[in-house]
């Protein structure tokens, strides 16, 4: 099929068509005033919804508790208000003696007494030998004398008196060394009775060194075992019996303790195992009944009393807190202002962030009054589990976005979902998997409206249903598989049904607020559209009946308008609409339109070109003041005041130049146009182009399809150079794909069908009764449609 070519466009306006207009000079009452400037701007938005929200959320400090003294009958229940984990002191401090009491004492070996043994036998053997060697010659009390008072030791006369005889002999010296050897390489102690660091309980922990070792009481020695133990081993020598008397006697007293009690480090140990013990602690919940009416007050619940008053009294201002949720969200509402100019680039933004702020405001409404409720039941309901956390999954956290999703585009409601996700998190403790939680289900609504196409209402309820409720369950059982918790199965069946619960809740919700946000906002769903094009409403049938003409040109422009829609992307069910209602302001003055006039007698005869232009121009006000009766959608009374632009009514226009003398009167253009505004979207320029081919293409006699496509090139010229077209975003790909869409309805409602044989419905009369039938009938044209320009 071959595409329409715009042969005569032309860059520069024409003055003919499009003459030039006058100024209207800036008056006082266009000034917008400093405090409207405020409401209109962005910031003040940002500033406001990040404001009420930070309040909402930081606001509400918790009230200290009221004070009982122990014994004291409490008079009402006193409940905590808020989440507080305490350490148990009196629960730590016995773990940590419990851990403090399993520290044995420690005792260090003495690795050098072997050697100073060694060196005390060498000095008594020197002893003797100088006491010998000595002049004068010294008695031998003054050598046992010496050897008490130097080096400790008590010898009997006897036994001095036989190392003497034998000169205190070297091989004795290292005979009596290497005996106490062994001996001296055990634990030995004083006495066991002196043992009063709980050493017969725990037992002894000897150090050597880097070698531990630990011993029961009984198993170390007491000097006088030791003793005992030397003798017997030297007994078993076979040694002469002078010789092993004497080292019976003399062993016994070299003999000493080769352990001792090490205070330091065995209170180093018993701390570092003391600190090692972590804190006990235990979460006093918020909500959580500390006691209730008519008990009597004990130590405890008065300590948790107190604990809970120094916890909220050492609690920041709520400013601070305030402060900084402000500038967290006023940046949150800024990136969400950025997107929505991005994304949407139209009038509906400063709406569009209305909007979201609005309901993310609604949803913390909804969360906390949810939270409540949730603790309300967690402390009533003892027969099952229902606990809060079990609950949180049946909050309604998908109902602005059901809204979002239904009422703009996906992109928004995703950005939507995203915010809320986060707003959600920080409400109920930051948790990760309720984040994930709300996310991914706010994205699982989206797809879910897109499945069943949004087409009316009822489609909410039927993705809470079948898509949402559904995916949070597979949600639940995913949380629960990373955490790997499946013992609780009571727990499990409460987030299920939470989760089920949830999903339709959010569904409901949405449902009911969609008509109350369409009418503040000012949006129009396909439900609404639907509502509005039914032919039984009594707006179309009055038009049917006391305009008959109208409305049957208003059907064929909605017919031309949504079949181009399709083609271009553009809302369809909106320009049918828009097609239906454009043209209702010609009830009130139905006989002064060309098309619902029936007699032969013309009502634009009586009147001035300017008075005939006037009522013409007037349906457009008319049917603006009807439409704001009937409560139409800002959108349905935008096209309709926009479908004529800023057009001329030529037919009157041309006529008053003829009538009147240009020297005598002069002929504004300007007071011959449509008050406008311009088409300021695709929808409304595509019911401008419509109604304006519809009408030319009505005055064709011979509709061929030459004809018509003459008449869309004329009708799209024509409005390119008034510059009719030039704020509503047509593309020149977009004009040539509408064109092409009117010649195809346009053909399909006007081709000539079949004669009927045997019949001549079209007569021929003579040509002067036929002038004299269509006189004042074939040239009024009533409300002029832009035809083709004159040709210069």
């Amino acid at each position: 099929m071959k595409t329409i070519q715009f042969r005569k466009f032309r860059l520069f306006k024409s003055e003919e068509i499009f003459p030039p207009r006058k100024k209207k000079e800036a008056g006082p009452q266009e000034k917008v005033a400093w405090h409207k400037k405020i409401i209109q701007s962005p910031i003040f938005y940002i500033i406001v919804f990040a404001a009420i929200i930070s309040f909402f959320i930081s606001y509400f400090p918790a009230r200290p508790l009221p004070s009982i003294k122990p014994g004291e009958i409490a008079s009402k229940d006193i409940i905590s208000p808020l989440e507080i984990t305490v350490e148990d002191s009196q629960a730590t401090d016995r773990r940590r003696e419990q851990a403090e009491s399993t520290i044995p004492p420690v005792y260090f070996y003495n690795q050098k007494i072997v050697a100073v043994t060694r060196e005390k036998i060498r000095q008594f053997f020197e002893s003797g030998r100088a006491w010998q060697s000595s002049t004068p010659a010294l008695s031998l009390k003054d050598l046992q004398k010496n050897l008490s008072e130097n080096l400790g030791l008590d010898i009997d006369e006897a036994s001095l008196n036989n190392l003497a005889r034998l000169r205190f002999p070297q091989e004795l010296e290292q005979l009596l060394a290497e005996t106490l050897a062994p001996v001296l390489s055990k634990e030995i102690v004083l006495s066991r009775s002196l043992l009063s660091h709980g050493e017969p309980e725990k037992g002894l922990l000897v150090v050597r060194g880097k070698e531990e070792k630990l011993l029961k009481a009984a198993e170390i020695l007491e000097l006088r075992e030791a003793r005992a133990q030397l003798v017997s081993e030297i007994n078993a020598l076979e040694l002469p019996a002078r010789t092993r008397n004497l080292l019976k006697t003399l062993a016994p007293a070299f003999l000493a303790p080769t352990i001792n009690y090490d205070a330091p480090e065995t209170e180093i140990r018993r701390l570092k195992a003391r600190n090692q013990v972590e804190p006990v602690y235990y979460t006093i919940k918020k909500g959580k009944v500390i006691i209730r009416k008519g008990d009597e007050a004990t130590p405890e619940v008065i300590r948790q009393i107190a604990i809970i008053n120094q916890k909220i009294s050492s609690q920041p201002h709520w400013l601070i807190n305030f402060a900084g949720l402000l500038v967290l969200y006023s940046i949150i509402f800024f990136f969400i202002w950025n997107f929505i100019v991005y994304v949407t680039g139209d009038e509906k933004q400063l709406r569009l962030l209305q909007m979201m702020g609005l309901t993310l405001f609604l949803g913390f409404v909804a969360y906390k009054s949810s939270l409540f409720i949730a603790e309300a039941l967690g402390a009533s309901v003892s027969v099952i589990n229902v606990d809060k956390e079990a609950l949180l999954f049946g909050f309604p956290f998908q109902f602005g976005t059901f809204i979002f999703a239904l009422l703009t585009r996906s992109e928004i409601a995703v950005i939507y979902c995203v915010i809320n996700s986060l707003l959600a998190g920080y409400l109920l403790s930051g948790d990760y998997f309720l984040v994930l939680f709300v996310l991914l289900g706010g994205i699982a609504a989206i797809y879910g409206l897109r499945y069943y196409l949004a087409s009316s209402r009822s489609s909410i309820l039927k993705t809470g249903l079948m898509v949402l409720a559904p995916f949070q369950v597979i949600m639940v059982l995913i949380f629960h598989l990373v955490r790997q918790t499946f013992s609780d199965l009571t727990g499990l069946a409460t987030e299920l049904f939470s989760a089920i619960f949830g999903g339709l809740v959010s569904a409901a919700i949405a449902f009911v607020l969609v008509p109350v946000f369409e009418t503040i906002f000012g949006f129009i769903t396909a439900t609404k559209l639907h509502e509005l094009t039914n032919s039984d409403l009594p707006i179309f049938r009055q038009l049917a009946l006391e305009a008959p003409g109208t409305y049957h040109h208003s059907l064929i422009v909605a017919t031309l308008a949504e079949k181009a829609a399709e083609k271009i992307n553009a809302n369809a069910m909106l320009v049918k609409a828009g097609g239906l209602y454009h043209d209702i302001g010609k009830v009130k003055r139905p006989e002064y339109f060309s098309e619902n006039q029936t007699s032969p007698f013309d009502v634009h005869r009586e009147l001035t070109p300017s008075l005939s232009t006037l009522v013409i121009v007037n349906h457009v006000k008319d049917g603006i003041d009807l439409a704001r009766k009937l409560k139409l959608p800002r959108q349905l009374t935008d096209l309709i005041a926009q479908h004529h632009g800023t057009s001329i009514v030529r037919y009157f226009f041309q006529k008053a130049k003829e009538k009147y003398d240009p020297e005598l009167h002069k002929i504004e253009a300007e007071d011959y146009r449509y008050q406008g505004p311009t088409p300021r979207s695709k929808e409304a320029g595509l019911l401008l182009l419509a109604d304006s081919v519809e009408a030319a293409a009505r005055s064709l006699h011979s509709p061929t399809r030459q004809n018509l496509k003459r008449v869309i090139t004329e009708i799209f010229n024509a409005h390119l150079q008034d510059g009719q077209l030039d704020d509503c975003g047509f593309s020149l790909k977009d004009l040539r794909v509408i064109a092409n869409s009117f010649l195809i309805t346009l053909d399909a409602i006007y081709h000539p069908r079949p004669k009927y044989p045997g019949f001549d419905f079209e007569k021929k009369i003579e040509k002067k009764e036929e002038n004299k039938k269509n006189n004042g009938r074939n040239n009024k044209q009533t409300e002029e449609k832009p035809g083709p320009p004159d040709k210069a």
